[in-house]
């Protein structure tokens, strides 16, 4: 790929700046802060680094109204719509702007079961008259430049990638999830009781691994922090490499081979990267009859699992996708679209944590109250998870 920055070095960079310059509301509305096992607060409170929070499903009060309704055609990647993850994140929010009035009725959803599928995806989206496309993953990443550049008269959201330089027509949305993994990762750690705690991806790509990375780096904060020896299984911070299955199929032998292999080694708490990988994990947790919990990603997988399998979830590390696509559409509905890039962070509530549900009493109080000043000094600056 010729034409993205690297996706850590561009969160760093506007990090910095998100940081120094943005408040967290810029909209001047109120809005929700994240919060893990107090108030109820899920991806419906998470805002974009332009926008102020509005829940997902529903239109901002006061939204300026909308020029015409846009033709909308999403393209997942591999994990497909019913991924309970991203890819179900953000057709939620081409369903939402159709709801605010935004896109036309009818959007387009194309599933690609291959990468050779990208490329006709996105003919099928121009052919059927999309005026905004939605690419969802990294790895659409090249496709998206080339028809973006094919096709200037369309506009393009790209989830997870972003572009340096900037592409005309393209709005990259990327996310500092290490920040809301580094709080999971000291909770996780503080909640283990053997002492092991282990994560595994899909692939091993900037918006799977930095879940990992700040994952593993918040175990070892809370060794620092408390003389504790918690170990973390893998990933390794130093080599940036880890455990990835090579597949977001849930039905793929190495995804289960990959949650039993940290099973095995003792593993109480998993974070799984990629989509339904997850509930493979899952079933084999029940199947053992043993107490360990699972961390999600994206979005709340409490909500989002199998009822059977709802009661395993310690906590989920958020992204604001829903609401980030849903604003791109009305953007461009109202006739005030921007290309660029926009970064959910903790400090403007684009990425979080969600409650503790079922797990809710198994964090001592002591435990709840450190994440929530984690969470504070990561968002202040007060805190940095790289060292």
């Amino acid at each position: 790929m010729k034409r993205y920055m690297s996706l850590f070095a561009l969160i760093a960079t506007l990090g910095l700046v998100l940081a120094a310059c943005s408040p967290a509301n810029e909209g001047g509305e109120e809005t929700t802060t994240t919060a893990a096992g107090g108030d109820p607060t899920t991806t419906e409170a998470m805002a974009d680094t332009t926008t102020s929070a509005a829940p997902e499903g529903s239109t901002t009060t006061g939204a300026p109204a909308f020029e015409e309704a846009v033709v909308t055609c999403l393209v997942t990647d591999l994990a497909g719509v019913d991924d309970r993850s991203f890819n179900a994140a953000a057709w939620q929010g081409v369903q939402d702007a159709v709801a605010s009035g935004a896109a036309a009725g009818d959007p387009i959803l194309l599933e690609s079961d291959e990468q050779a599928d990208y490329a006709p995806n996105l003919d099928q989206c121009l052919a059927q008259g999309a005026q905004h496309i939605v690419t969802v993953g990294f790895e659409l990443g090249d496709a998206t430049a080339t028809y973006a550049a094919a096709n200037p008269d369309v506009t393009f959201t790209i989830v997870d990638f972003a572009y340096d330089p900037e592409i005309p027509n393209v709005r990259g949305l990327i996310y500092q999830t290490d920040e809301a993994a580094f709080a999971a990762g000291y909770l996780a750690a503080g909640v283990s009781q053997t002492g092991v705690v282990g994560t595994y991806g899909g692939l091993n790509i900037p918006p799977v691994s930095i879940f990992m990375d700040g994952f593993a780096r918040g175990v070892n904060h809370y060794n620092e922090v408390k003389g504790a020896a918690v170990s973390v299984l893998g990933w390794d911070v130093e080599a940036q490499d880890g455990i990835f299955t090579q597949t977001f199929d849930p039905a793929d032998p190495a995804v289960v081979a990959a949650c039993e292999g940290l099973l095995d080694e003792g593993a109480d708490i998993i974070l799984p990267v990629g989509g339904a990988i997850n509930l493979p994990c899952g079933t084999a947790i029940q199947t053992r009859g043993i107490e360990a919990a699972l961390v999600g990603v994206d979005v709340d997988a409490f909500v989002a699992a199998p009822a059977d399998l709802q009661d395993l979830w310690l906590v989920s590390i958020l992204k604001g996708i829903a609401i980030q696509v849903q604003r791109s559409i009305e953007d461009q509905a109202a006739g005030a679209w921007t290309p660029g890039v926009t970064v959910g962070a903790l400090a403007n509530d684009g990425v979080g944590l969600s409650e503790y549900h079922s797990w809710a009493d198994r964090v001592p109080a002591e435990l709840d109250t450190e994440v929530q000043q984690i969470l504070a000094d990561i968002a202040s600056g007060a805190l940095s998870i790289s060292g």
